[in-house]
């Protein structure tokens, strides 16, 4: 009886695992599809931009001071990329931070194309595997 009730409770056990297995795999053409989706979103692009500025504020924030003063010196000792590309344009990252959520969008956009150019690729490949089956045919009977 002890044997029955285990073999039942792990029959139990094993049933979600068996239903996940059951899911196909997303293909390669899903995955490009589900991102070319979440990069034409407006949310994902800001998200995308928010990063991309948050990244180029981490390298803003180095301290050149110290070597740039060579090239310009008016750089202080204490600059930074930041403060010195701020004096040359006080709306630079704004401007930075517009145009890398354009280029999350268009990032979006270039996705889509490539799915919608995949489609006339394989088309393409199907007519020529057509067109020179006869030649592979004459090349495999030798």
């Amino acid at each position: 009886m002890r044997l029955a009730i285990t073999a039942a409770l792990f029959c139990a056990a094993a049933t979600p695992a068996l239903a996940q297995q059951a899911q196909p795999q997303p293909t390669t053409r899903d995955k490009a599809e589900a991102l070319a989706k979440a990069l034409n979103n407006p949310m994902v692009q800001e998200a995308g931009a928010a990063m991309l500025s948050n990244l180029a504020g981490i390298l803003l924030d180095t301290r050149v001071g110290p070597a740039a003063h060579y090239v310009d010196p008016t750089i202080g000792e204490q600059e930074t990329l930041r403060d010195i590309q701020r004096r040359n344009d006080p709306e630079f990252e704004k401007r930075f931070h517009d145009q890398a959520r354009r280029a999350v969008a268009t990032a979006g956009k270039l996705t889509q194309d490539g799915i919608a150019m995949q489609d006339s690729l394989d088309q393409t490949a199907a007519r020529l595997r057509a067109a020179l089956a006869p030649l592979r045919g004459m090349l495999n009977a030798k």
